[in-house]
């Protein structure tokens, strides 16, 4: 067979495998594995975050207008008109939890928090301030300021940051821009560590049913990695039109060097 006329089989192959079809590139289509509740809504998995070394807790104090306590001083940074403020004196940024899995607060000591959740860490911090302070007269509230991730790959890559405590994958790639034409959305790849290690995971965003996941939904110090898929390594298009273009451009190529080599 003449070498030329092995070149149209391939550039038709070229073109067949290029193109992604449309199933692979939208978001949460139909899938017979999602999972409702009885009322026919989607079952939601939202595991509750465990506190981790470095984690950084907001801790407010507020006390009665009529309430003066001289002990409160060094404790928070207070406000006159709502007579609350916000723990660390120095900063007034919050309370890291140290190496050694513990906080440390002013008059009540060292507070040991890694692995609790944000309510079991509330309660125990509530519980050791009140041996202290008169209840009827202040009372103190923790949260964490909100949930940084990061998203490696194809997409808007960066470290973010938002003030809320219920965010999912979705809204993460929306704030980062969308993903790429080329990004991977049916091998979506999660890093999430945990007090234990760091947990993997694989998610489809293409199906409905990745509402079901626990990974749907973000918790701090997430890492969101969006591979390309096999077209963006080939580097022959990612839709009919640059294909054709792509193809075209090989086909001229080849039929120089053909031509070219023959002509010798």
């Amino acid at each position: 067979m003449r070498p030329i006329n092995l070149l149209f089989p391939i550039l038709f192959m070229m073109f067949l495998t290029s193109c992604i079809p449309l199933k692979d590139i939208k978001y949460i289509q139909p899938d017979e594995n999602l999972k409702l509740n009885e009322h026919g809504m989607i079952e939601y998995n939202r595991p509750e975050y465990h506190l981790q070394i470095n984690d950084v807790l907001n801790i407010r104090v507020s006390m009665r207008k009529d309430v003066e306590l001289e002990e409160l001083k060094d404790f928070t940074v207070t406000t006159a008109q709502t007579g609350s403020g916000s723990l660390n004196p120095s900063s007034g940024r919050g309370v890291r939890i140290q190496e050694d899995g513990n906080i440390e607060l002013p008059r009540i000591g060292e507070i040991y928090l890694l692995g609790l959740t944000l309510k079991e860490a509330r309660e125990k911090i509530q519980t050791e301030f009140y041996k202290i302070y008169n209840e009827d007269a202040v009372y103190i509230e923790t949260n964490l300021p909100g949930i940084n991730f990061t998203i490696l790959g194809e997409a808007g890559s960066g470290n973010y940051f938002v003030q809320d405590y219920e965010f999912s994958l979705l809204e993460a790639f929306a704030m980062a821009g969308n993903l790429t034409p080329v990004a991977d959305r049916n091998n979506i790849q999660i890093l999430r560590t945990t007090p234990e290690g760091t947990q993997r995971a694989i998610v489809d965003i293409t199906k409905e049913s990745v509402m079901n996941s626990e990974y749907f939904w973000l918790q701090p110090n997430d890492i969101i990695i969006v591979n390309p898929r096999r077209q963006k390594q080939w580097g022959i298009g990612i839709n009919p039109v640059q294909t054709v273009s792509t193809v075209f451009g090989a086909a001229t190529a080849l039929i120089g060097i053909y031509f070219f080599f023959k002509n010798l």
